[in-house]
């Protein structure tokens, strides 16, 4: 029992945490090697489609190629890794695995100051490569989120990196500043909602700069204080950078013409007008755009299009509703735009939608429009109270859903899961992206056929799955009692040695809690399409940081504490 006690107790060799850490690699890489892509031929022309062409392009040195209503309507990140993985001859989704694993091992060796235990630190990194979440079904697609989540952990990484450094000087920690900026930048140039990073960046970096003012013995504070605009200084070079790009192919500057800049002004200004029939889901309801046609002479050229072709309505009305809802209004409306000739290029299209929307809060400040709240530049719906109750409720199922890892097996194995795609369709895909999709059907049936080789491995990651699917909870709840306990000790014994990671670890859990709350008020307000684990993605790794970290530092109190315990 003696010799069991010690072996627990001892800690394991930088050379054996080295071998785990190449064999986790490894696992993660063959698992992906034995993964099928999934992909959808004319079913996902605003997605998956979109991100494969625009990386075809890029490959092919056009940039994001010929401008049209979709161009630029999404952040391109995600085409942009798509060609460089083509380049460098990576498979897709083992390339994703990989970057994973390296998010993976930098938020481990972000928590070394704390964590000085090579097994504490290897039980953080496995506990987020091999989370269920960073290899589930979703990430099959060929699609953005595959590799959001891992620019989410290196930009908090990066971060933390700083934060449990900062007493040490810059050499010890300027790399994470430059992690911190990478993963933001990155983030923000994959979706159109990567700033979400921003309260912790901004409240983050405030901490900071009050704990380093106030610190006692620290030498040259003002550029320890400066160093830390490092992180938003990449974020804003990446920014330029793609918009300097996208201005010498197409006239604009800006990362996407959809979430910013004259679109967003008109598509908010739109969402001001008052209704008289206030529909729920409807943005713009059919009595508000009449009015538009008649107070707007820009708008009116849309209203063929959206009152009367039958194909844009077959393609986007919401038979239930009667109405364009939110979610797919703002897409029909550049398709009708794109239809009646407005984007043809992208300056005039810039200014087409920048008079949209001086007319339209010209018209309201004149009286002729009334107006239900003030000006606004955004596709994001309005928050409206009958919503709050319902996003509140949707935001605490997806906390539960993302702790207990639903929706996150690694393979499709529905028939509404195999690939809709031709076996020349087929080829093409595996030979850009190095990955096969999963278009072969069963004997006799409609469902994906998998070697047994494959539906072994699938089979041991489910497995595994369940096992998070019991632990994370549990987890989280002793992380929140200890973490709970510690600042207990802290405000008793006066000593704020540990706030600064204790704040960390909140902030850890207070993002988790965010991410719910915002893709919830998403889905009760616009999507409407149920509880989507792709979209909460980002919110696995952050639960999993603070349960294992919370946990692990949590439970490490100074001994006097022990001592009046015991």
């Amino acid at each position: 029992m003696e010799k069991l006690k010690n072996i627990f107790k001892k800690d394991m060799s930088r050379r054996a945490l080295g071998i785990l850490i190449c064999c986790t690699f490894a696992a993660k890489a063959v698992l992906a090697w034995q993964q099928e892509i999934y992909v959808w031929v004319g079913g996902a022309p605003l997605d998956d489609e979109l991100m494969y062409a625009m990386a075809r392009s890029i490959s092919a040195g056009n940039w994001l190629g010929s401008y049209n209503y979709l161009t630029l309507s999404k952040q391109m990140g995600f085409a942009v890794w798509l060609a460089l993985c083509h380049l460098v001859h990576l498979p897709y989704l083992i390339a994703g695995q990989l970057l994973l694993c390296g998010a993976a091992l930098a938020m481990a060796f972000a928590f070394a100051p704390v964590l000085k235990r090579n097994k504490s630190r290897f039980l953080l990194f496995a506990a987020l490569a091999f989370s269920p979440a960073a290899a589930a079904s979703f990430t099959l697609r060929v699609y953005r989120d595959n590799i959001f989540p891992s620019e989410c952990i290196l930009f908090f990484a990066g971060l933390i990196g700083v934060a449990l450094r900062y007493r040490q000087g810059l050499k010890k920690y300027w790399l994470w500043l430059i992690l911190a900026g990478v993963g933001f930048g990155m983030a923000k140039l994959t979706r159109e909602d990567g700033i979400w990073l921003a309260p912790f960046a901004l409240l983050g970096t405030g901490i900071l700069l009050v704990a380093i003012v106030r610190e006692k013995g620290l030498d040259k504070k003002v550029w320890r204080c400066l160093s830390l605009a490092v992180p938003f200084g990449i974020l804003a070079a990446a920014v330029v950078a793609v918009s300097a790009v996208n201005y010498a192919y197409y006239g604009v500057f800006c990362t996407s013409d959809f979430s910013e800049g004259p679109f967003a002004a008109a598509y908010g200004a739109m969402t001001r007008v008052t209704h008289e029939n206030d529909t729920r889901l409807v943005p713009v309801p059919k009595d508000v755009r009449e009015k538009l046609y008649a107070n707007v002479p820009q708008l009116a050229r849309l209203k063929p299009w959206l009152e009367e072709n039958k194909a844009i309505q077959n393609a986007y009305l919401n038979k239930e509703l009667g109405d364009y809802q939110a979610g797919s209004f703002y897409w029909v409306l550049r398709r009708a735009a794109q239809e009646e000739g407005i984007y043809d290029n992208a300056a005039d299209a810039a200014a087409y939608w920048q008079g949209v929307a001086d007319a339209i809060n010209a018209a309201i400040d004149e009286g002729a429009l009334e107006a239900s709240c003030g000006p606004r530049s955004t596709t994001t719906p309005i928050i409206r109270g009958r919503d709050v109750l319902p996003t509140i409720a949707e935001a605490l199922h997806s906390v539960v859903f993302c702790a207990t890892f639903e929706d996150c097996s690694c393979y499709y194995y529905k028939a509404e899961d195999l690939s809709l795609i031709l076996p020349e369709d087929a080829a093409e895909y595996a030979a850009y992206l190095g990955s096969v999709p999963n278009y072969a059907a069963v004997e006799g049936g409609a469902e994906p056929y998998y070697a047994p080789r494959q539906l072994l491995l699938y089979n041991l990651f489910d497995l595994l799955r369940l096992i998070y699917r019991v632990a994370l909870p549990l987890m989280l709840i002793a992380a929140a009692a200890l973490q709970i306990r510690k600042l207990v000790w802290m405000i008793r014994h006066k000593n704020a040695d540990g706030l600064v990671l204790w704040l960390v670890l909140l902030g850890v859990l207070g993002m988790a809690l965010l991410r719910c709350g915002m893709i919830a008020f998403m889905e009760v307000a616009a999507f409407q399409i149920g509880t989507y684990v792709m979209y909460l993605a980002s919110v696995h790794p952050l639960l999993l940081t603070y349960a294992v970290a919370g946990i692990i530092t949590g439970a490490n109190l100074p001994t006097e504490q022990k001592g009046e315990t015991t």
